[in-house]
């Protein structure tokens, strides 16, 4: 894939690429609906950033896109506001600034391509998203078969998961990580030391490991007397702070 530069800040591109500096009117203009921006846009591209956003796919154009370009758009054309960019989108049924911004480089793209926008089915993607959206969220706070099945299927997810690393993190590969050094319940990451140790096997869900080396040599006794460490073995069930050395 080909990130040059994540079509930067449209606002810079063409004085960057080419020496063809676009006016202060045009860095200051403010489009006013869908086909206003993407002329726009056009406009303020040189023929050689045209080129190679039509280089990539799609896809890959607004994906990456989202945060440089898609971010200038929605911060530069006011789609947080109240402006009347973002009313034009409110009249056809969008309403996120994440939604208007991925329609525009979506046209745009498709202008640059001379392929057909199909407007409508943007926006009806993006109808439907937010409408299978509220929808969940609200059988998640009225339907108690609906919210068990969905944390059925969470915690089936994060099983596979634990399973996988458990078949990752096998006995004798070294392990380095985080614990809690204080042996109360105020517990943080500023309480915590670093530690590296052996892997020794798994206990359920908790990882067992040799420990052998502490790095907070202050720390250690603490250490030791918390988590109730004998002959260096240390159980660790909160192993989400640790993670393979090479």
């Amino acid at each position: 894939m080909r990130v040059f530069v994540l079509i930067i800040l449209f606002h810079l591109i063409a004085g960057i690429t080419s020496g063809q500096k676009p006016s202060k009117s045009d860095l200051r203009y403010r489009p006013i609906d869908l086909d206003d921006a993407v002329l726009h846009l056009e406009k303020i591209h040189h023929d050689s950033i045209k080129q190679q956003i039509t280089s990539i796919s799609e896809h890959d154009f607004v994906t990456n896109s989202h945060h440089g370009l898609g971010m200038a758009i929605r911060n530069d054309w006011g789609l947080w506001g109240n402006g009347k960019l973002s009313k034009y989108f409110n009249s056809i049924g969008i309403y996120h600034p994440d939604d208007m911004s991925s329609i525009i480089l979506t046209s745009y793209y498709r202008h640059l391509k001379k392929q057909d926008r199909d407007i409508e089915t943007q926006v009806k993607f993006y109808q439907n998203f937010w409408k299978a959206s509220n929808e969940h969220y609200r059988k998640l706070e009225t339907d108690t078969a609906y919210r068990n099945q969905i944390k059925f299927s969470m915690d089936s997810m994060e099983r596979v998961i634990l399973n996988e690393k458990k078949n990752e993190w096998s006995a004798g590969k070294k392990v380095s990580g985080y614990v809690d050094a204080r042996c109360d319940f105020i517990n943080d990451f500023i309480n915590r030391t670093q530690i590296e140790g052996t892997i020794i096997e798994w206990i359920d869900d908790s990882l067992i490991i040799e420990v052998t080396k502490y790095y907070d040599e202050k720390k250690k006794k603490r250490v030791i007397k918390c988590h109730q460490i004998v002959n260096n073995r240390l159980t660790v069930p909160r192993h989400d702070f640790f993670q393979l050395m090479e």
